[in-house]
């Protein structure tokens, strides 16, 4: 490894003891206080794994990504990670990088010395794995790899059956086993603890899916590109045609996402009574990402570092300071922009649904 991270420098013990949920090391049987680890060196990469008497834990950690996955007996339960962004948007990249993140348009970050850090979670109840995974045409493959059925091999005859099942399952896209109790709430409150010690800027996460935007919105997270916010905006307005008058939704949150994700097929195959008025901006066929964050430690640039290169005359940028006058008073850091939806529906909705309204994007209003 030529690059340590900050939190590739936290000893492996203290993070795992931060980071993981007690009930992952009591069902593997995992001895705690951690002890006697397994620690090997990949060249490129190390692994600490520790071992207990119904499963097994174990750390990578290349520089840059600590990657950690949890197994009891031969299912693997928890694959979490922490990733420092330092090389996103350019060609550089990390061994245990799974997905590039070279496309500056949805990567680059802030400002030169900008701490980012990415998280990522996924645990799976080992008792409640769906069969048929890796059987194209059931339901379990179906919700393990939904974008084969949308975006690889669209069939009406094959999809929509499937698709009904998925709905009234309660299992959200690529949800093939419930989480863990506990487990996701208690890794993403640690790990934003413990970047904000570690001086991070901000915490980053990538909804795949709508629902998992739902689970960030929790934790206040914001989309980092405002086209996202507003198509989550609009995505939420045609979701409140499915309440009840008292604003109870008809739906769960995985019903939410899989009729987000019905939107992706070709529109002339989408009910009319279905149709949401977008489509949730991750399609998963390019590397065009969603990224949302939440702010950790205060950052400033150092405007000066380059000044004094330029010329006196470059230094007063006076095109500049006169184009910024335009920008007209009552329009500055806390104003809302409001904007009108298509609804795309089978019909208008006639209560009222509010103008961009905070309270369309609150925690509480997508549960």
């Amino acid at each position: 490894m030529t690059v340590k991270s900050p939190i590739s420098r936290f000893p492996k013990d203290q993070l795992l003891s931060r980071l993981i949920n007690p009930s992952v090391f009591e069902i593997a049987e995992i001895p705690f206080p951690l002890k006697d680890p397994l620690c090997e060196d990949h060249k490129d990469w190390t692994s600490t794994t520790y071992r207990g008497e119904k499963g097994s834990i174990k750390v990578r950690d290349d520089g840059i990504r600590v990657l950690i996955e949890a197994w009891y007996k031969e299912e693997r339960i928890l694959m979490c990670a922490l990733r420092d962004r330092r090389f996103d948007g350019t060609e550089e990249s990390s061994p245990l990088t799974m997905y590039p993140n070279h496309d500056p348009a949805c990567n680059r970050l802030p400002g030169p010395d900008y701490l980012a850090a990415e998280l990522s979670i996924y645990s799976s109840d080992p008792h409640t794995y769906l069969g048929g995974l890796d059987v194209e045409g059931t339901l379990g493959h179906f919700i393990a790899d939904p974008d084969y059925y949308i975006w690889k091999n669209f069939e009406e005859e094959v999809f929509f059956p499937l698709w009904e099942q998925a709905f009234y399952i309660n299992r959200g896209p690529w949800q093939t086993a419930r989480p863990m109790k506990g487990v996701p709430h208690y890794f993403v409150d640690a790990a934003i603890e413990l970047l904000k010690e570690l001086g991070y800027h901000r915490v980053d996460a990538v909804p795949s899916w709508f629902n998992v935007a739902q689970f960030f919105k929790g934790w206040n997270f914001e989309f980092t590109n405002g086209e996202h916010d507003l198509t989550y905006e609009g995505i939420v307005e045609g979701l409140r045609h499915f309440e009840e008058e008292s604003g109870e939704s008809l739906l769960t949150r995985p019903q939410m996402s899989w009729l987000v994700a019905l939107q992706n097929l070709p529109e002339s195959f989408v009910p009319r009574e279905l149709k949401l008025p977008a489509r949730w901006p991750v399609t998963h066929t390019n590397t065009y990402w969603v990224r949302m964050h939440l702010n950790l430690n205060p950052y400033k640039r150092d405007k000066t570092a380059n000044l004094a290169k330029l010329p006196a005359a470059s230094k007063e940028r006076k095109l500049m300071t006169s184009i910024r006058k335009l920008r007209q008073a009552g329009c500055g850091k806390g104003s809302r922009v409001n904007v009108s939806v298509r609804s795309r529906g089978y019909k208008p909705c006639t209560k009222s649904l509010g103008a961009s309204s905070p309270g369309a994007t609150s925690p509480n209003a997508t549960k």
